[in-house]
């Protein structure tokens, strides 16, 4: 009998094997799921901590641009810009650089996003909206330095003119003092300076230096006034000299007085006598 049972579980090993293995399979292949599912639980936070990172960095990386435009931008507008905005239409050459400009100082500006939030989506879209501000802000700059640019050239043209159209003024008003003085002044030095001046101003006039063109006017304006007192200078003292030539003519002239003598006058009567006289005297004043 025993010899039965042992070869009974002896022929009946396979088939124990055999269930053994059909319960181990499932138990095996969840434990390989489980890992699996861990794995990838962690393999996914891993990747997700990873973007949440490369976001925050990027968002940065972005803010940190927008803040150097924009600074870049204030700049401008604060220092620049508002110099130029203070120039008025009769100092530039073309007003319309001044309506530009005026137009251009009214643009409102993006609102500073920044990288407040604290998720991937969300940083990525602010980074996204921080590009677009920079964009505005470098291109709003490099506008408006240009529209700066045209208004400070406009001025420039304008006082080029102005300065030209000063001096040719003044030289022709020189010209005429020059050519009407001659003759008439105390010292004819005061003449030559202003040629001199003349021949510099004209050598000047069509320059593009608006100081040097200033200087001449300048210089000019002093050789003017000092012909302009050398000519009042000689007047006051032709008018003295004539003034004590006159007193002096008057004072040499010759003057003359006559008195005549008293005489008497006699009368006669009918009868022919003498009836005395009368005695009368005259005096003859002439004056030469």
């Amino acid at each position: 009998m025993q010899n039965e049972r042992d070869g009974e579980e002896t022929a009946g090993t396979p088939a124990v094997q055999t269930k053994r293995h059909q319960w181990l399979v499932p138990v095996i292949a969840a434990g390989v799921a489980v890992v699996l599912v861990a794995a990838g639980v962690g393999g996914w936070h891993v990747w997700a901590v990873r973007e949440l990172a490369a976001a925050k960095s990027a968002c940065a990386a972005a803010a940190d641009h927008t803040r150097e435009a924009m600074n870049a931008y204030n700049l401008l507008l604060n220092g620049d810009a508002a110099q130029a905005s203070k120039t008025v239409k009769d100092q530039v050459k073309d007003a319309k650089t001044l309506d530009t400009l005026a137009k251009a100082l009214k643009e409102e500006t993006p609102v500073y996003a920044g990288c407040t939030a604290d998720d991937t989506n969300g940083l990525k879209d602010a980074a996204n909206t921080l590009d677009e501000q920079t964009a505005w802000y470098r291109t709003h700059e490099e506008s408006l330095s240009k529209t700066v640019k045209a208004v400070n050239e406009s001025k420039a043209a304008k006082t080029l003119d102005t300065a030209r159209a000063n001096l040719k003024a003044k030289l022709e008003e020189a010209s005429k003092l020059l050519a009407d003085s001659d003759g008439k002044v105390a010292d004819n030095a005061v003449r030559d300076s202003l040629s001199k001046a003349i021949d510099a101003g004209n050598k000047l006039k069509d320059g593009n230096d608006p100081s040097k063109l200033d200087e001449a006017r300048k210089a000019l304006e002093d050789a003017v006034g000092k012909v302009n007192d050398s000519v009042k200078a000689k007047q006051d003292a032709d008018a003295r000299a004539a003034a004590e030539a006159q007193a002096a003519a008057a004072a040499q002239a010759p003057s003359s007085s006559y008195v005549g003598d008293g005489y008497q006058s006699y009368g006669y009567g009918s009868n022919n006598g003498y009836t005395g006289g009368h005695n009368y005297n005259v005096k003859f004043l002439l004056r030469l």
